[in-house]
């Protein structure tokens, strides 16, 4: 059985996670994730772009702004297998997900240029909300403005 963070575990029951896991998508070429490994996957993604904002643009580990581009592909992904999961389960699961996208709001500010767009080669005009945030200062800031 696959590791759940702690936080996570206390908000599901054997009987949710058991939902989750008969719900997964497919994210191209036969590769399938439920809700649980895509906001496992969103949570990390947040934390290391946070993490990263510390460090100098230079440093060779830092994540770029494609990097980014990968993170909010990942929270359209958790978004729509959210969307496939009985209300009660999603709800419960949502909790978590509300705390992961308001650390991402915290250090994110609304980008008007919409980079995000360019960088990701996607049209904004139907991209939630998370498509429009980008970090305030650090490395990735940096990629944007160069």
């Amino acid at each position: 059985m696959r590791e759940i963070p702690p936080n996570l575990r206390g908000l599901l029951s054997e009987a949710d996670l058991a939902e989750i896991a008969a719900h997964p998508i497919t994210l191209g070429e036969g590769t399938e994730r439920d809700a649980v490994d895509l906001v496992v996957g969103w949570a990390k993604h947040v934390e290391k772009i946070d993490t990263d904002r510390a460090l100098p643009w230079e440093d060779h580990s830092v994540f770029n702004e494609h990097d980014l581009a990968a993170a909010l592909h990942i929270r359209d992904f958790l978004e729509r297998a959210l969307g496939e999961l009985n209300a009660s389960v999603r709800e419960r699961l949502a909790v978590w997900v509300a705390v992961v996208d308001e650390h991402f709001r915290s250090f994110t500010v609304d980008d008007p240029d919409r980079r995000m767009g360019a960088v990701a080669d996607v049209d904004l005009t139907c991209r939630p909300w998370w498509w429009r945030r980008v970090p305030i200062d650090g490395p990735i800031a940096e990629d944007l403005t160069r």
